[in-house]
């Protein structure tokens, strides 16, 4: 029991090992050693590592480990595939998240603040939703379209839930003109314009704070 305890307390067992030293010279190399030690009691919980297992911290050591993994060779072929080396790890997205608050480092972001939502109207004018949601792209917006035909209101709540600003409406008046209606959701206005001026219009909009 001494001598396993000698082995789990030795900072420098490493250095008997030709492959770590190999990864540490590595590491020194490329600038990062200062960040790497080595572990002596890193027991991994998954049986298929053949290889170095390897945790990832906080440099602050709170916590537990972010991320966690190691080299494995018979992973692939175990589960069917050809004999494969390779290494591999999982991160927690719990402690992730609790690192990247702690050093407020989680942007304020919406995805889908510049994307604009192109409704479906009907069965029949799903082509130019389509169409629409193309000359958008062409003109260098993000545009999606609405994945099913389905109530107007239902569409808009959902451009709502998902931080969407504007919605291209094409009902079978738009259609039978050549229009659109741009409906800017956050200021409740709408304006009905013609389809191939639609995307500058929503440019002019975007641009806006």
């Amino acid at each position: 029991m001494s001598e396993l305890k000698r082995i789990l307390t030795d900072k420098d067992l490493w250095k008997k090992s030709e492959e770590l030293k190999r990864i540490f010279a590595a590491l020194e190399k490329m600038g990062i050693a200062e960040y790497v030690h080595f572990e002596p009691s890193i027991i991994r919980g998954l049986d298929y590592y053949t290889g170095i297992v390897f945790e990832a911290w906080d440099m602050a050591g709170d916590g537990r480990a972010v991320a966690g993994g190691g080299h494995y060779d018979n992973l692939v072929s175990d589960v069917g595939g050809d004999p494969l080396p390779g290494v591999g790890f999982a991160m927690g997205d719990v402690m992730v998240t609790l690192i990247l608050e702690k050093y407020g480092k989680i942007p304020a972001l919406n995805s889908f603040a510049e994307t604009v939502l192109v409704t479906v109207f009907d069965e029949g004018l799903i082509g130019e939703s389509v169409e629409a949601a193309n000359l958008l792209r062409a003109a260098g917006l993000k545009a999606i379209g609405y994945p099913e035909v389905a109530k107007l209101p239902k569409q808009l709540k959902f451009a709502d839930r998902m931080g969407i600003r504007f919605a291209v409406v094409i009902g079978p008046d738009e259609a039978a003109e050549g229009k659109v209606t741009v409906k800017d959701l956050s200021a409740h206005t709408q304006q009905t314009v013609a389809k191939g001026e639609a995307a500058a219009i929503l440019q002019q909009f975007l641009a806006k704070p």
